[in-house]
């Protein structure tokens, strides 16, 4: 943590708004990103980007600043996500008809055929199928490490588990994620 991070993190604590917000505008598209990839929808990712910097500025008072303010941050995010994830479980379950929807198709130049468009939408459609299949802990692990580029070292601080735990979440998930997909890597 920087000397500006660490003032900014004391001005909040004493109740300085802007400084607080100068805090989100640092850590907001990682937040959002990581709810997305957790969540799967974006008015989903959206409520628990709120829930993770609503939790953040109350428990804001009682960081100690023993480790780095972007860890504590993704540790509430995880947190908010896995919560909203089982609530969703729930909902589901109770749902006779509940079915998740994945992600919007995503095109980098815009310039795609309504065929690659069409293709780009049901391998998403898979993906965050297979993504379901995964328990929270596996489908954390996979997002932190494969969709947010963390180190697994980095994962287990945001889990709060053993770097053994992540690599073993990791290999499920992996395993879980080829077979779910294994008609598209066929060549």
């Amino acid at each position: 943590m920087d000397d500006d991070e660490r003032a900014l993190i004391l001005k909040a604590q004493g109740g300085d708004q802007r400084a607080f917000e100068c805090l989100v505008s640092r850590y907001d598209r990682r937040v959002l990103g990581l709810a997305c990839d957790m969540v799967g929808h974006p008015e989903d990712a959206q409520d628990v980007f709120q829930e993770t910097f609503l939790a953040a500025y109350r428990a804001l008072p009682g960081f100690r600043m023993d480790s780095d303010f972007f860890t504590w941050l993704y540790r509430i995010a995880v947190n908010k996500a896995l919560t909203f994830r089982r609530s969703r479980a729930r909902r589901i379950a109770e749902s006779a008809d509940g079915n998740p929807t994945g992600h919007p198709p995503r095109t980098e130049n815009g310039t795609a055929t309504p065929e690659e468009l069409v293709l780009q939408a049901e391998l998403g459609r898979q993906i965050e199928s297979a993504l379901e299949g995964l328990s929270s802990q596996e489908r954390m692990a996979f997002v932190l490490c494969h969709r947010q580029g963390f180190k697994v070292r980095q994962a287990a601080l945001f889990m709060s588990c053993s770097e053994g735990a992540v690599k073993s979440y990791l290999f499920r998930a992996r395993e879980k994620m080829k077979s779910a997909l294994c008609k598209y890597t066929e060549t």
